[in-house]
């Protein structure tokens, strides 16, 4: 899937090193590695011995950068292409974080990453297409050095306006990591040959936008790059080669009416390259004498101490957010992470899902009074405990999830930074929202309002879906964009991937015929989940199908379950609802089910829909918060009352009409449409939402978090 390509001259020391780190960082990925060697001789012949499975080739002299990539570009046939250069090291996750943007974004040309330097601190690797103010506010020039924070550097470095998580359309990426598009190289042609070295990477970007191909920053990808550890091998050729780029590129893209400033950009040149010399001569004695400090550098990765997360939600009630909590404190790697978990109490009428810690050696900490009752008493008592906790264990970082926890670590986190003269980060989730469908518009305001409160206090605030991150700073203008990071939910979808197996053990248990079609609806029996339409849809549905058999299955529990019995009786859906309270195997459900229903009034990203997506299960939904983020665009159907998604059927809330018309349409229309939505959906969320992303992603964000 990618050919690796790595253009080395004098480093094979470093280049040891970063091939060590391709590998390792793989994670099975099937890879073919070229390295293009300009005459280096300094044992490049070592790589041979040590790799037997990398091609090298070992050049007479030295062809240039360029010349060397199109030599193995020429080789090499994989859909995806890594330039890459030999003082780098690849992090873990590279491949599957790069591989999986790029497959979801077919229109993007070239990727990107970000690539950090040997202290952790972000290099300028996505800028903008250079002007004659490149060569006085650069990314390594006088003036920048002196005045990082101008405002023309800010506007040519565009690594500077990244929220160092999402991606970024760029004018050009830096040639030492670019991750390239083999159908774009077909169309742009490969790298200019006659840039012997510097800028053959930003005209090939700009090559790229012309043809119509993207170029991306991509930051949740990572490498480290030891700057200048090939160029400084020979400063002058460096510097003059760099010289003699910039004039190329200039001479290729100037416009017809100002080809007179060709000549006068020569000789601007001409002055630089003796400026930048003279510099180089007078550091190289210092650096001798020792008044630069100047280390030696290392072939691997940086050193890291365990980063400690303290973890709290609210409660471990049965949905989405207490398996999400359960993944990421059970999941980041032990070797640089430190979980614990603090959690509240559940209510009676909520199911538990505190066994999924059963098996833990570290218990959640319980902390009684952090409950989903709101209580003036127990909630102060609730903050002073997780105050206590926060003192007691230092934590480095601190995670909430859900809102009562959210308001109460936030707090707390603020006080102890302040009393303590600590820098403890503080991240929150918002799994959902309280600002629509749970209170009356003035408590709705006043929640905005306080979030907007506790935003100020928070460093990073994850929404699960891109919806959700514009209704947060644009609609609600609870934080900033560049606070707010989109991080979708993971989990482990074997189980419903697997499923099959569990075929008709669901349905035995319900007595129901392996040829009744099933409607099933899992979620809490609460307000928001809108039951009320499911079962007016349900009878609407039951009267189109009159003479044909018909099954309902609630999954859930809550505290609107008798009454919800009761309107099931009214409406004469006795016989064909089966209340199924809470299910342990509930990929066992999804095994059976025909139709998975969704009515929420409000959503983040409804798990159930994840959860039957991975089963091959038709779904159909009312289109908000994060659901339409799932089910893909979509398009109406004439006088039907319901929209066909990419990857299911969305309709509008307390629609029972539209919304009994779309199960109809999914349990009556033809298999090639139905199957095509149900493998796109299947194919969709196995690609991004497993449990290994979820967990990259956030070990990335808490790192950088920490090294900031």
């Amino acid at each position: 899937m990618f050919d690796i390509i790595i253009v080395n001259y004098k480093s094979t020391a470093l280049l040891m090193g970063c091939l060590k780190s391709i590998y390792e960082a793989s994670e099975g990925y099937p890879i073919k590695v070229f390295v293009e060697d300009n005459a280096s001789r300094d044992g490049v012949e070592e790589i041979e011995a040590a790799y037997p499975e990398v091609t090298l080739t070992i050049h007479s002299y030295n062809l240039g950068f360029g010349r060397a990539i199109n030599s193995s570009l020429e080789k090499s046939s994989s859909p995806y292409v890594l330039i890459l250069n030999p003082d780098t090291v690849v992090e873990t996750g590279f491949f599957s974080t790069a591989i999986a943007f790029m497959e979801a974004n077919q229109g993007v040309g070239i990727l990107g990453p970000q690539i950090l330097d040997q202290d952790g601190s972000i290099q300028g690797s996505a800028r903008k297409f250079p002007t004659p103010l490149t060569a006085l506010f650069g990314r390594k020039s006088l003036l920048t050095r002196a005045f990082p924070n101008n405002r023309i550097t800010q506007e040519n470095i565009l690594t500077t306006k990244s929220d160092g998580w999402s991606p970024m359309e760029v004018d050009w990426v830096s040639g030492a990591c670019m991750l390239v598009r083999r159908q774009a190289v077909m169309d742009v042609g490969p790298l200019d040959s006659r840039f012997f070295m510097y800028w053959e990477d930003a005209d090939w970007c700009r090559r790229m936008w012309q043809a119509g191909w993207k170029v991306v920053y991509y930051p949740r990808a990572k490498i480290v790059h030891y700057v200048g550890a090939s160029s400084e091998k020979n400063v002058f050729r460096s510097v003059l080669e760099f010289h003699k780029s910039c004039h190329l590129l200039f001479k290729k893209y100037v416009s017809p009416g100002f080809r007179f400033f060709t000549s006068i950009a020569f000789w601007l040149l001409i002055f630089r390259f003796f400026f930048v010399m003279t510099g180089h001569l007078i550091r190289r004695p210092l650096r001798v004498l020792g008044f630069e400090g100047y280390e030696r550098l290392p072939f691997v990765g940086r050193e890291r101490r365990r980063i400690k997360i303290l973890r709290i939600i609210a409660r471990l009630n049965i949905g989405g957010p207490s398996i999400h909590v359960h993944i990421l404190t059970s999941g980041l790697d032990r070797r640089r992470f430190r979980s614990i978990l603090v959690t509240g109490k559940i209510s009676p009428s909520e199911g538990d899902m505190s066994y999924l810690f059963a098996s833990h050696d570290s218990k959640p900490i319980i902390v009684k009074e952090l409950q989903r009752e709101i209580s003036l008493r127990m909630d102060i008592k609730a903050f002073l405990s997780i105050f206590r906790i926060i003192r007691r264990e230092s934590p480095d970082i601190v995670h909430s999830h859900t809102a009562k926890a959210g308001t109460s670590a936030r707090i707390a986190v603020y006080l102890y930074n302040f009393l303590y003269g600590r820098n403890v980060k503080m991240v929150h989730t918002f799994h959902g929202h309280v600002f629509e469908g749970y209170f009356s518009p003035g408590k709705a305001r006043f929640f905005v309002w306080v979030e907007r409160m506790l935003g100020l206090a928070t460093d990073v605030i994850i929404a699960i879906s891109e919806s959700q991150r514009k209704e947060l700073t644009e609609r609600f203008r609870i934080a900033p964009l560049s606070k707010v990071a989109t991080l979708e939910l993971g989990f482990n979808l074997s189980p419903f991937l697997e499923c099959s197996a569990a075929r008709g053990r669901f349905r035995k248990s319900l007595g129901i015929n392996p040829d009744t079609p099933l409607v099933g609806i899992v979620g809490r029996l609460v307000p928001i989940k809108n039951h009320l339409m499911f079962f007016d849809a349900a009878a609407r549905l039951a009267s189109m199908m009159r003479d044909r058999p018909l099954a309902f299955a609630v999954v859930g529990d809550g505290e609107l379950r008798h009454e919800l019995e009761d309107y099931c009786r009214e409406k004469g859906l006795s016989e064909q609802v089966r209340f199924c309270g809470w299910v342990r195997d509930v990929a066992a459900v999804y095994a059976d089910l025909d139709v998975l229903a969704l009515t929420s009034l409000n959503e983040g990203t409804p798990v159930s829909i994840i959860e039957a997506m991975a089963s091959s299960v038709s779904v159909i939904a009312t289109d908000v918060g994060g659901v339409h983020d799932l089910l893909g665009r979509s398009r109406e159907v004439a006088g039907k009352g319901y929209l066909e998604a990419e990857r299911g059927l969305l309709c509008a809330n307390n629609n029972s009409a539209g919304f009994a018309e779309g199960i109809l349409s999914i349990l009556e229309g033809g298999p090639g449409a139905k199957a095509a939505r149900v493998i796109e959906a299947r194919r969709f969320v196995e690609e991004k939402y497993s449990e290994k992303r979820l967990l990259r992603d956030v070990e990335s964000l808490y790192e950088r978090l920490v090294e900031k």
